[in-house]
């Protein structure tokens, strides 16, 4: 999904702000090949995911504490922004972006 870059400017004169500018000549639309290397990555890290919580080898858990038992809860908390992270956890993981993944 594309997002035009915007601007908002405040006016001396009133001290209100005007409406926001949007600059979609600043918005790089990612080629053919980079979406595809986005979804391949992004298919790789719920393989791998899915292989953890299936052998029991790494626990996930939100940002309230709670334990997530399947799949479905930890993509739902990535996308959600409420995943705890590793540093957070005391444990040494490095996360890796789906696009260093395909790269």
């Amino acid at each position: 999904m594309e997002h035009p870059q915007t601007q908002t400017r405040h006016s001396a004169r009133n001290g209100r702000y005007t409406t926001p500018r949007a600059y979609p000549e600043l918005v790089k639309t990612p080629t053919a090949a980079e979406r595809e290397a986005t979804y391949q990555a992004a298919l790789k890290l719920v393989a791998r995911i899915d292989e953890d919580l299936t052998r029991g080898i790494r626990h996930y858990r939100n940002k309230a504490g709670v334990l997530l038992t399947t799949l479905d809860e930890v993509v739902r908390a990535i996308l959600d922004n409420d995943l705890l992270l590793p540093e957070e956890q005391g444990v040494e993981m490095i996360w890796v972006p789906a696009q260093e993944l395909a790269a």
